[in-house]
């Protein structure tokens, strides 16, 4: 029972850095990115009837995408936009039998269409960009905290977005 909440966490820790081990800098798959879709998972149940509103949430984090200069794509534009480019935003709650319930942990990923150099006929969606992986806070405030750590991730994004683009 510990040994796999400890394999979770290990895994939650050191993921992202293994994930992108193949490339120099996760930061370059952002580079000439003009637009972008967001897409928040559905919010676990319990989470949702403390007050995280899946919609309110991706609202926010669309504004903040816009003030970054991006473009958000609505659902019929993403179809027409090179690599369909997307934000996928995830909470996923870590359970187990010794594991309190309240605990959470929250992604943010980027996915784009992408052809195999070896086969440029097969395209695929993969995870070309990665914020890290970050466990919510237990307790009265874990609304609060998964919020805040989703939009810390998206404000992550964003300066790697500019970083790449600013030059």
């Amino acid at each position: 029972m510990c040994l796999r909440v400890l394999i979770l966490v290990g895994l939650l820790l050191f993921w992202p850095a293994a994930g992108f081990s193949f490339t120099a800098d996760k930061r370059d798959t952002l580079r000439g990115l003009k637009e972008i879709s967001v897409l928040v998972e559905y919010l676990p149940a319990d989470v949702e009837r403390e007050g995280l509103n899946r919609e309110h949430l991706q609202r926010d984090i669309e504004v903040r995408l816009r003030q970054a200069g991006l473009h958000v794509l609505t659902i019929s534009e993403v179809a027409n936009s090179p690599g369909a480019p997307y934000l996928y935003v995830a909470v996923y709650p870590i359970t187990g039998p010794s594991v309190n319930s309240n605990a959470y942990a929250v992604a943010l990923t980027l996915k784009q269409l992408v052809q195999l150099s070896r086969n440029p006929t097969t395209e695929l969606f993969a995870t070309t960009w990665e914020g890290p992986m970050q466990l919510s806070s237990q307790g009265d405030h874990r609304v609060l905290d998964i919020r805040t750590r989703i939009l810390d991730a998206v404000g992550r994004f964003i300066i790697d977005y500019r970083d790449v683009n600013s030059k």
